[in-house]
């Protein structure tokens, strides 16, 4: 039965924010209008106002979900592992190469990302970026996922430093910046296209001053 005239269109507020997941992956959360997720929606802008009060309020959302998939998928991993293998493999899947998903089950083809075609690498690091020209509600979902990260990886490199696999006179909470800071170069990187196996010899580099020598990465 047809709505009668006049009746506005309920909105499907789970369908919008996976609509919007998709598009601030793949183009950037600031790089995206609400104009252009209405129309692909086919809802209004008001709609959008009214079910999450502003634009800010559909950013927050989206990276919620998001976020919600790293801490299911990708930092799970890194709760339980004593491998410093880990680590390497996360950051070289992280820029396009396979690895072996007994050690690291890289979120390409993961249901629970539903990942455009072309994401170019990590929604959270692409948001932390332009993180200055986001609004309270989504700058509050980027730092509350930093501070459970942090606290994640903080403990990783804790086990890394007792086995003997990243280096123990270095503050685990100064290994966590710089990995963090990392993350963030590796982004960026992609962002202006540099190709995959120069980007890879800069993260053996980059691991390379806070790994045991026992380590070397080629």
């Amino acid at each position: 039965m047809k709505n009668p005239v006049g009746r506005p269109k309920i909105l499907d507020r789970e369908n919008l924010i996976n609509i919007a997941y998709q598009e601030y992956w793949a183009h950037g959360i600031t790089n995206v209008t609400l104009a252009s997720i209405a129309k692909l929606a086919n809802v209004s802008r008001p709609g959008i106002y009214k079910e999450f009060e502003d634009e800010d309020g559909l950013k927050s959302e989206v990276l919620k979900k998001y976020t919600y998939a790293l801490k299911e998928h990708v930092l799970a991993q890194y709760k339980n592992s004593k491998d410093i293998r880990t680590l390497i493999y996360h950051l070289h899947s992280y820029i396009g190469f396979p690895q072996d998903r007994k050690i690291f089950k890289e979120i390409k083809n993961t249901p629970i990302f539903n990942a455009p075609k072309n994401p170019n690498g990590c929604l959270y690091e692409k948001a932390k970026i332009v993180k200055h020209l986001l609004n309270k509600k989504t700058i509050k979902e980027v730092n509350n996922f930093e501070n459970y990260r942090k606290i994640v990886f903080t403990n990783y490199i804790n086990r890394m430093q007792k086995y003997g696999e990243i280096n123990k006179s270095l503050k685990p909470e100064d290994v966590y910046e710089y990995l963090a800071a990392t993350l963030l170069m590796l982004q960026s990187l992609k962002n202006n296209g540099m190709i995959k196996e120069k980007i890879k010899i800069i993260i053996n580099k980059a691991l390379s001053a806070v790994l045991t020598p026992k380590y070397t990465l080629n």
